[in-house]
């Protein structure tokens, strides 16, 4: 009997629609609730905070460069946002994370591409919790490894210090001539530099004879 009473219904009001007689207050459009301000009314000891309902402004606030391409380019927003800025992002996203096209969002070639790099940075941050798919019944997502953990399999206590002496490319390289191996720039221009001595052989300075 319920299901009758329920197709009965849906034909009354499939027929109201057809000839254009005034629909039921159920399918009537509910009017437009406009912008709300929140007012905070002290009373004694009593805080009544309500919601009055002001005036829809009739015209939208016109862009500081009505001239641009795209609504990025109309609000001066060029090169002003990031992965951060979710509140930006989600204007320009469907409910399962996807982007939208060009032809909804009108934005430019350029702007369509940072928008997208910025979404995919921002799931991957983890800043849109909400726009993400829906997983099956029953489905149990595996454990995401933990990355940037040290000392974890053994006892820190169990770790050695590590005595590197340095890259090999750091180190002094050794001289072929074992008697040159100290020999440095400082040694040989310092004022306590050794000085190599020769004697003079006999009769080699001597002045030719007459």
């Amino acid at each position: 009997m319920a299901a009758l009473n329920v197709l009965v219904t849906g034909c009354g009001r499939l027929f109201r629609g057809l000839v254009g007689l005034p629909a039921a207050t159920g399918w009537a459009r509910p009017a437009a609730r406009g912008f709300r301000e929140v007012v905070e009314i002290q009373e004694g000891k009593t805080t009544i905070i309500e919601g009055r309902i002001t005036e829809t402004p009739q015209e939208s606030p016109l862009p500081p460069n009505p001239s641009g391409q795209c609504p990025i380019c109309r609000w001066n927003l060029k090169h002003k946002y990031g992965y951060e800025d979710v509140l930006l992002l989600s204007q320009f996203i469907r409910p399962h994370g996807g982007m939208l096209p060009r032809r909804i969002t009108g934005l430019c070639q350029e702007e369509h591409r940072k928008i997208e790099e910025c979404v995919k940075m921002a799931h991957r941050a983890g800043l849109l919790p909400n726009h993400r798919p829906r997983l099956p019944e029953g489905f149990v997502p595996k454990s995401k490894p933990q990355l940037n953990r040290y000392l974890t399999r053994w006892s820190p206590r169990s770790v050695k210090p590590i005595y590197n002496k340095g890259h090999r490319w750091n180190k002094s390289a050794s001289c072929r001539e074992p008697t040159a191996n100290n020999n440095s720039i400082d040694d040989a221009s310092g004022p306590t530099s050794k000085q190599h001595h020769t004697t003079p052989t006999p009769g080699a300075s001597d002045p030719p004879p007459d």
